[in-house]
């Protein structure tokens, strides 16, 4: 009987554990902010505990939306702006920088994500810091 507890219970742990994120296309909207991703390298992705995917446009939208969210998540994904795959948020290098706007008039100061720390370097452009995902959602602001 102790047999048929463990192995329900290893298996109960791997089917959590392995949450894959859905696929973010270009023209959906995100949850926060309802603007259509133009983007998919710069899209993120919650899974809630109802394992429902939900759609954010860049790193910086899904940050201001788990600020003013607090509660708790199956998973967070973020894209990998080099492969265009996504990963768990927190095994991400954030670089900060600023994106064009989806109307192209004007930027706005958001985050690239990378698996890689060597990619991230290579991004930046100036003295730019890398950013974990903690840091990023303390260093956003909640709106």
């Amino acid at each position: 009987m102790k047999t048929l507890y463990a192995i329900v219970l290893a298996a109960t742990a791997m089917a959590c554990a392995s949450v894959q994120p859905a696929l973010v296309q270009v023209g959906d909207r995100c949850l926060r902010c309802r603007r259509p991703i133009g983007d998919v390298r710069l899209a993120g992705e919650i899974i809630d505990n109802m394992r429902a995917p939900f759609p954010f446009r860049t790193a910086g939208c899904m940050a201001k939306y788990v600020k003013a969210n607090t509660g708790s998540y199956t998973a967070i994904f973020v894209t990998d702006h080099k492969t265009g795959k996504m990963l768990p948020a927190s095994d991400a290098w954030f670089v900060p920088t600023e994106i064009a706007s989806p109307d192209g008039k004007r930027s706005e100061a958001d985050y690239v994500a990378f698996r890689s720390r060597s990619d991230a370097d290579a991004f930046r452009t100036h003295a730019e810091p890398l950013l974990r995902w903690v840091q990023v959602v303390a260093e956003t602001p909640a709106n």
